[in-house]
């Protein structure tokens, strides 16, 4: 018996092993020059007002805003939505959780959205459908109860995609613009 269960422990963390080397997680992240002429200080507060502006739920929260090294980290969340049609749809649909990072020095900064996570919802009386941790591949991951499969995994990461990207032009939206505290009143 204890050697059924070594074995089958070698399996299990080999498995795991496995699905952490060959599935990269979805991640998006860029470098961003701006006028080299503006300071690591003011990208920072930029930043900091774009992320008080945009993340507003008690599930988002900044934790780490460090002006001495230009770093802002927090948490963020949005709603998983769709108006396809797949069995399931109802405990597949609801929110995506993500971490981003924003790094700041003179004329320059980088964000890197990433750990997005689908989390479904409890539909009349059933479970939730959850995909966890959304990554490149194409094919979709045993979810966390049977499911949709391929379509939802699909769909959720366009619909990820399409969130995502206004995430990124907002924020590139308010790094140009001067910081009140900068303005001339």
């Amino acid at each position: 018996m204890e050697y059924k269960s070594k074995k089958s422990l070698i399996a299990l963390i080999f498995t795991l092993f496995s699905i952490v080397v060959f599935s990269q997680e979805l991640k998006y992240e860029e470098v961003v020059q701006v006028d080299s002429t503006v300071s690591k200080k003011e990208l920072y507060n930029r930043a900091r007002s774009w992320f008080a502006d945009n993340f507003k739920d008690e599930g988002e929260v900044m934790t780490i805003q460090d002006d001495s090294t230009g770093e802002i980290t927090g948490n963020g969340n949005f709603r998983y939505n769709t108006n396809k049609i797949y069995m399931g749809v109802w405990c597949v649909t609801g929110t995506i959780h993500f971490k981003i990072n924003i790094y700041l020095k003179d004329g320059r900064y980088k964000y890197v959205i990433h750990n997005l996570v689908h989390e479904g919802s409890y539909f009349d009386g059933s479970r939730p459908i959850n995909y966890g941790l959304l990554t490149v591949n194409e094919n979709s991951p045993n979810p966390s109860r049977g499911g949709p499969g391929k379509k939802a995994w699909t769909d959720i990461k366009e619909k990820t995609n399409d969130r995502v990207q206004l995430i990124i032009s907002g924020l590139k939206e308010a790094m140009v613009k001067k910081h009140e505290t900068s303005n001339d009143w």
